[in-house]
């Protein structure tokens, strides 16, 4: 009995041994996939680049009809804010046509589904970190009528991409369109060309991960902020529609990498009102970041994938995520 119980000991030491090794070496696995997924979508927006001589829009927005006609003057009465994502455009690109042309490129909220993988719904394994966690599922319903393929990764979308208000508009995706909103300082939204990238391809930031776990941010959601949205549900890779299509699409430098909420709803140093809350809501959904350790992978305009850690100053990361600052960054990861 002795010996079985040393046995069992020796047996559950080695484990203990063994495990981290094992949980790190999947966890290397893990990043490696998120790598080549992530390289696989900047290539795709190069693709698009070298056929269209421009990237894709980062959203559409326009009014439009149930006709697919685009308001222009008069009466908005049948018209809805609607649009196609970044990932609509780069679907050709990646092995997708067969959905992209199931799409209906006139009225993009014809694509929202109630059926598990039908259009918008479809999982694309390429869009999604393997370390990312969506407790809904994968894909998950939004509502009762509504299911969408979720995305783990982000379109560079400047210094400051959301609020719609807000966006500054000096990334490499925006929002484009006749009804497209902006910061009041900032250009107008256009497709932007690689020759405008100024700061040097392999200096700028083409796409980047965002995770989806956030406590915290998740209380505010339960008090009825966020648009009744948790953290996980801020990832559909088509929002067909709507200001807050951008809070799902693109990433920038408003805030350092793997930012998370600072405090719980009705915490220590919380907002007490949710216009206060929105500052710390843009920033969150804005942020760069994954659940890999210490930083998160980044493709950049060169089509090359690196990791940023998220020890990098936000300034610097600004830097990355603005095609024509002027100001060339030297010393990168």
């Amino acid at each position: 009995m002795v010996e079985l119980l040393v046995t069992i000991a020796i047996i559950g030491l080695l484990l203990a041994i063994l495990m981290p090794g094992v949980q790190s070496a999947r966890e290397t696995a893990r990043r490696m996939k998120c790598a080549s997924n992530l390289r696989q979508v900047g290539l795709a927006a190069l693709y698009h680049h070298e056929a269209k001589k421009t990237l894709p829009p980062g959203y559409t927005q326009d009014r439009i009809n149930a006709a697919g006609q685009v308001w222009k003057a008069g009466s908005t009465s049948g018209y809805s804010f609607q649009g196609h994502s970044v990932f609509y455009f780069l679907l050709p690109f990646m092995e997708e046509k067969g959905l992209f042309d199931k799409m209906d490129a006139r009225v993009p909220l014809n694509n929202r589904s109630a059926v598990s993988n039908a259009k918008a719904a479809a999982a694309l394994p390429v869009m999604i970190c393997p370390t990312d966690v969506f407790p809904e599922g994968n894909p998950h319903q939004y509502s009762s009528t509504e299911w969408y393929g979720v995305t783990s990764y982000r379109a560079n979308g400047g210094s400051r991409p959301f609020f719609a208000t807000s966006s500054t508009n000096d990334g490499l995706f925006m929002a484009t369109g006749s009804q497209a909103r902006k910061a009041a300082t900032a250009p107008s939204g256009a497709t932007v060309r690689l020759k405008n990238v100024i700061d040097g391809s392999s200096k700028t930031l083409l796409f980047a991960e965002s995770a989806h776990v956030d406590e915290n941010f998740d209380t505010f959601t339960t008090a009825g902020w966020n648009s009744g949205s948790t953290i996980s549900t801020w990832a559909r890779w088509y929002p067909a529609g709507g200001d807050n299509g951008l809070g799902n699409l693109l990433c920038g430098g408003f805030a350092p990498v793997n930012y998370t909420t600072p405090f719980r709803h009705g915490g220590p140093g919380a907002p007490t009102s949710q216009s206060q809350w929105f500052v710390y809501q843009d920033q969150r959904l804005n942020a760069i970041g994954s659940l890999h350790r210490n930083g998160a992978n980044g493709v950049f305009a060169d089509g090359s994938v690196r990791f940023i850690p998220d020890s990098m100053p936000q300034a610097m990361l600004s830097l990355l995520c603005t095609r024509a600052d002027g100001q060339q960054i030297q010393d990168l990861p």
